[in-house]
């Protein structure tokens, strides 16, 4: 668990299912995720693995990171995060907080570098990524089918350890 000044980061539990499944299986979250509508049983193994954004105030959960091995890296200790947020909460500086405090606990966890991976029109995460100094690395074309048969290009964004400590 990870605390910032709104939020806790946490693993998902089974008593957050039936509130976030609106958030997961949203047109904004799918928009801009490889993912297709899950259900209960599908999210709960999806969230208990991974991190649940908790809003401190109200005890809402209102978005979702998920650190997975970066799988086009060999050889180094590398984390690849995917993250969204409920729709109503973006643009309230929830996720840049949750990141900045994700990124720390995975350096100090001794991990090298930490990628990304955005579509193409995804003007708001590829905003977020470079606030947070990560650093496009090139776009893969007609890389991903998405949601609803759609298919994106995939930029590829990472931070080093090194670059994270500045």
């Amino acid at each position: 668990m990870l605390e910032t000044e709104r939020l806790i980061l946490r693993n998902g539990k089974q008593e957050d299912i039936h509130d976030f499944l609106g958030i997961r299986n949203s047109a904004f979250v799918l928009k801009y995720n490889a993912m297709e509508i899950c259900d209960e049983e599908q999210l709960f193994k999806e969230i208990s693995d991974n991190f649940v954004l908790e809003r401190k105030k109200d005890h809402k959960i209102i978005g979702f990171i998920g650190i997975e091995k970066d799988m086009l890296r060999y050889g180094v200790t590398s984390a690849c995060i995917s993250y969204y947020l409920d729709e109503k909460e973006a643009k309230h500086g929830y996720m840049s907080e949750a990141l900045k405090s994700m990124l720390s606990y995975l350096f100090e966890q001794g991990i090298e570098i930490v990628g990304a991976r955005v579509f193409v029109g995804n003007d708001a995460s590829v905003s977020l990524l470079k606030k947070l100094g990560f650093t496009h690395e090139g776009t893969l074309r007609h890389a991903v089918q998405g949601y609803g048969g759609i298919i994106y290009d995939d930029q590829l964004f990472s931070l080093l350890k090194e670059e994270w400590i500045k």
